[in-house]
């Protein structure tokens, strides 16, 4: 029969569900390890990053509407860190009480719980 076309989310924010499919499969330790790295990553580094071209704009006349732009973005990346850094204290605390994979209700549950409790966070 016919192929399903599965629309892919190409957002910043697919990011989490990416990091709960990476950390529902490893150890208990992988999955802590991939949180606190996913959170390095996104939160400090990427917006570090983007705080710094932010500050590297500061003269420009441009610089009110670039600084609502990229204070968005910014605010983004912190809360898809913490929602990252969410899943895997979620996955490393899971994963060594329960051994079995985690199935794709869960994944899904926590893909969505973390979001939430990210945005809350922050």
């Amino acid at each position: 029969m016919g192929r399903r076309y599965k629309r892919r989310n190409n957002s910043i924010t697919s990011i989490v569900s990416d990091v709960v499919y990476i950390a529902a499969k490893l150890p208990w330790w992988g999955a802590l390890l991939t949180g606190m790295f996913s959170y390095i990553a996104i939160y400090l580094m990427l917006g570090g990053y983007i705080e710094s071209q932010l500050a590297a704009q500061e003269g420009s006349k441009f610089y009110p509407i670039i600084e609502v732009r990229l204070s968005r973005i910014v605010r983004v990346c912190e809360w898809v860190g913490i929602a990252c850094f969410l899943v895997g204290v979620f996955f490393s605390i899971r994963n060594f009480f329960v051994s079995k994979e985690a199935r794709y209700t869960e994944k899904s549950i926590v893909t969505i719980a973390s979001k939430v409790l990210g945005r809350n966070l922050d």
